[in-house]
Parts: C-alpha cells; sequence; structure tokens
C-alpha cells in the first residue's frame, strides 16, 4: 500500500478511536457517580440494577442516536455541496433543515397526537420542497456561490421565523421549543430505530454511488464525456440528501452546521477523492456532534445544553471564517 493510500486509512483509524473514546465518555458521564469501569462493565455485562437501565435505556441510545445523525447530516452535507458545485452548501445554510422543522410543527400543532414515525413524512415533504427550490436555483446559472448560499440562509431565516410565529399564535409546548433547538436529551430506542433504516439507506447508497457524485462536481461537459446521466445522478443525490437530513430532523430537531463544516474538515485532511470523503465524513460527522453533546451535558451540568446550540456557538464563527476566504479568493 503506498503512502498516499495509507494515510486517509490512518485519519480513519485515528478519528474511530477518537470515536469510542467519545463513546464510552457518553455512557459513562452523568449525575448517578458511575465510574468508568463500572459502566463498561454493565455495557457488556447488563444486570437489573438501576445501573444498568441508566446505561441501556438512557445513555447508550443517547449516543448511539448522535452517532446516525452525525452521519446524516455530514453525509448530506458532502452531497449538497457536490450538487451544487457550492462549498457553502449544508441541509442548514441552504433551509432544508428549516423546511423540514416548519413542516414537522405546522403537523404537530394541527394533530397534537401525532408521534414518532408520523413525524417523518412531514419531515421529507418540508425537506424536499426547500431541496428541490434551492436546486432549481443552483443550475439557473443566474447566482453564483456567494448568492447561492445567501439565498438559502434568507429562506432559513424567513422559515425559522414562520416556525416562531406559529408557536406563538398556537402557544405552543416548551417541549417543541426545546427540540427546535436541536435536542437529543429525548433519546430513546424508538427514535434510533426510526432513523436507522434511514441511515443505512441513505448512506449505503451515497457510498456506492460515490463514483458517479463524484463526476457531479465537474461541469456538465465533462461529466457527459464520461457517460454521466447527470440529471439522474443529481435526482439521486437529492432524494439522499432529503432522506438523510429529513429523518434527522425528525427524531432530534434541526442540528445545524454539521453538514457543513464535515466535509470542509475533510477535505483539507485527506483530499478530494468523493469515496474517501463520503467514508471519513460518515466517522468525523458522529465524532463531532457526539463531542458537541457531550459538551453540552458538561459546560451546565447538572443542567445540559441543547446540542444544537453547542454547534452553532462552534459553527458560526466557521461559517463566517469560510465565507471570508471565498470573498477573498
Amino acid at each position: 500500500m503506498t503512502d498516499r493510500a495509507r494515510h486517509p486509512v490512518l485519519i480513519a483509524a485515528l478519528c474511530l478511536l477518537l470515536l469510542v473514546g467519545v463513546l464510552i465518555a457518553a455512557v459513562s458521564f452523568g449525575a448517578s457517580g458511575l465510574s468508568i469501569r463500572h459502566a463498561l462493565w454493565l455495557l457488556f455485562f447488563p444486570d437489573a440494577s438501576p445501573e444498568a437501565a441508566l446505561v441501556w435505556d438512557v445513555r447508550l441510545p443517547r449516543a448511539v442516536l448522535a452517532m446516525l445523525v452525525g452521519a446524516n447530516l455530514a453525509i448530506a452535507g458532502v452531497l449538497i455541496q457536490t450538487l451544487t458545485r457550492n462549498p457553502l452548501a449544508s441541509p442548514q445554510t441552504f433551509g432544508i433543515n428549516a423546511g423540514a422543522s416548519l413542516a414537522i410543527v405546522a403537523c404537530l400543532i394541527a394533530f397534537p397526537s401525532l408521534k414518532g414515525s408520523g413525524t417523518v413524512g412531514p419531515a421529507f415533504a418540508g425537506a424536499a420542497g426547500v431541496g428541490l427550490a434551492m436546486w432549481a436555483l443552483s443550475v439557473s446559472r443566474v447566482m453564483n456561490e456567494l448568492k447561492l448560499a445567501l439565498a438559502g440562509v434568507s429562506i432559513q431565516l424567513v422559515l425559522s421565523a414562520l416556525v416562531q410565529a406559529i408557536l406563538i399564535a398556537n402557544n405552543a409546548a416548551q417541549d417543541i421549543v426545546y427540540w427546535l433547538a436541536g435536542s437529543l436529551s429525548a433519546a430513546q430506542w424508538p427514535k434510533v430505530w426510526l432513523i436507522l433504516p434511514f441511515s443505512l439507506i441513505g448512506g449505503g447508497l451515497a457510498l456506492a454511488g460515490a463514483r458517479h457524485f463524484g463526476v457531479l462536481a465537474l461541469d456538465q461537459t465533462t461529466g457527459l464525456s464520461l457517460g454521466q446521466n447527470a440529471r439522474y445522478t443529481g435526482g439521486v443525490a437529492a432524494m439522499l440528501v432529503v432522506v438523510l437530513a429529513g429523518s434527522a430532523v425528525a427524531v432530534c430537531g434541526p442540528i445545524g452546521f454539521i453538514g457543513l463544516l464535515v466535509p470542509h474538515v475533510v477535505r483539507r485532511l485527506a483530499g478530494g477523492d468523493m469515496a474517501v470523503v463520503l467514508v471519513l465524513s460518515a466517522i468525523v460527522g458522529p465524532l463531532l456532534l457526539g463531542t458537541a453533546d457531550l459538551v453540552g451535558r458538561i459546560v451546565v451540568f447538572p443542567a445540559e445544553m441543547p446540542v444544537g446550540v453547542v454547534t452553532a456557538l462552534i459553527g458560526a464563527p466557521a461559517f463566517l471564517a469560510i465565507l471570508y476566504g471565498r470573498r477573498a479568493r
């Protein structure tokens, strides 16, 4: 194996090692005072004690959900940046998260008994509507990268304002408001089982089609010369973005900046090969979101800060740095 081929493997191995460390910390940390050794023992050898129930029914599903949501958002970010040829694109900056949130909140207000899998349909519909509009703008050739990103942020702000208006007009419950901040605090196994098939199918198809999706980053003439059906491939990529981002919003609310930052970090570390970027993003995304959730549980302990707030505090300065870098070129 050459040094060039070994480089991404070493990065992946290091990120996986860090991810294991975050998982161990996630199932060990809390108000109960469980030691790391005791928590790990209960993880592999559970008994009927309350401590085992705490590890298996509270902390472990939260950690697993963070991994799945982080992977979904990171892969969706890679695909949407490739599809639009815009490094400033992400499910948040293009308003896809906000579209899914608006659809879910409207349905929850109209149908208060809606729960669990019932939120997936509205999430997909809202994400698809905004995603289709942004894709149409991206292929219209009337906007450059910066204008398209600003248009996406504008749409996101308008949709977020509509969500707030609906909540205020209907005196919405506090749990919906907390969900809108992007939170993993209500993580349970049913939410893991809900998102798992979308993560496996969406992530699997993205990895399987990595070579085809990589051609989307090239101009249309080059793509045609390589036998690429840009419309079909772009349609599949857009569908996967909706599935991955929509399912993530459905289970834990709109968490931002993972889809924007992770692809940039991965490309800086390992280059632009599409397959490598997707695989590493599926590792770095969970690592970043899991770490952010852990930070949110520690900084205001024994209370906790929603993970969406933590990612925003990290991501907003990074987004401005990326934006400044693009304008400086």
